[in-house]
């Protein structure tokens, strides 16, 4: 390294090994190629594009990923269940646990940025909020549906329609109620403990008010839009919260 002292006869390198002589030998031998002048005029601008449905992937990919191999085998026989098992022990005992199933999983979202210290990666990208939010949200979402789907089906057809409702509406509530908690508190145990205690008073003791599946005791229109309405107001808790981080 003579950055600091190139000139200077005193400093200056030398080369009188073979080894030196033989390499100036290839560099002259070398054919000399100049450099390739590039104007401005001729560049063309590179389309900016956004892939929603690569980036939802990403998100389901995460989501599963670092689950134990038991974890699937469950998941698996959640979905063969639906399938077999009659509707009235779906509704009173698969899907009531199937909406616990994924808990550690739903406990990721919105703590990652923060547990692995990457908030500076992916908050520099374009709309980190816009894009990453609803992808992370949505991805939840697509986790508990495919719990259900085989179940959902069976009550859909035995014309259940309340229940198959409760499911899908309870499959973007639970997700928002993770992910708000998870963008404010930056962990996820807080999300754990809140969720068993709702899933242990909800849907495993037939609480209407509490049972967030809608899929073990019928729903008053009332109860019906206080669900939309949390929802709503959870994933915006979550769109704030993220905003917030951005900005810092």
């Amino acid at each position: 390294f003579d950055r600091f002292e190139r000139g200077s006869l005193a400093h200056a390198p030398r080369r009188a090994s073979l080894f030196g002589r033989f390499e100036r030998l290839l560099h002259g031998l070398a054919p000399s190629t100049a450099p390739a002048v590039v104007r401005a005029s001729t560049l063309t601008v590179a389309p900016r594009t956004f892939a929603f449905w690569n980036l939802l992937g990403a998100e389901i990919v995460l989501l599963a990923k670092g689950l134990p191999f038991w974890w699937y085998l469950g998941a698996a026989g959640f979905v063969i269940a639906g399938v077999f098992a009659p509707p009235a022990h779906l509704m009173n005992g698969w899907l009531p646990v199937a909406s616990f199933w994924p808990v550690f999983a739903w406990s990721t979202l919105g703590t990652r940025e923060k547990q692995f210290d990457t908030a500076g990666l992916f908050f520099s990208v374009a709309r980190p909020v816009q894009r990453m939010l609803p992808a992370a949200w949505i991805a939840g979402a697509l986790l508990m549906l495919a719990l259900g789907s085989t179940a959902m089906l069976r009550l859909a057809l035995a014309g259940h329609t309340d229940a198959v409702a409760g499911w899908a509406l309870a499959a973007f509530t639970v997700p928002a109620l993770a992910l708000a908690l998870g963008v404010w508190t930056g962990s996820g145990k807080f999300f754990e403990v809140l969720y068993l205690f709702l899933w242990y008073i909800g849907p495993m003791h037939h609480l209407a008010e509490l049972d967030y599946t809608g899929v073990t005791a019928p729903r008053s229109p009332m109860l019906w839009t206080v669900y939309l309405v949390a929802t709503a107001l959870l994933f915006i808790a979550a769109w704030v919260g993220r905003t917030r981080q951005v900005r810092q």
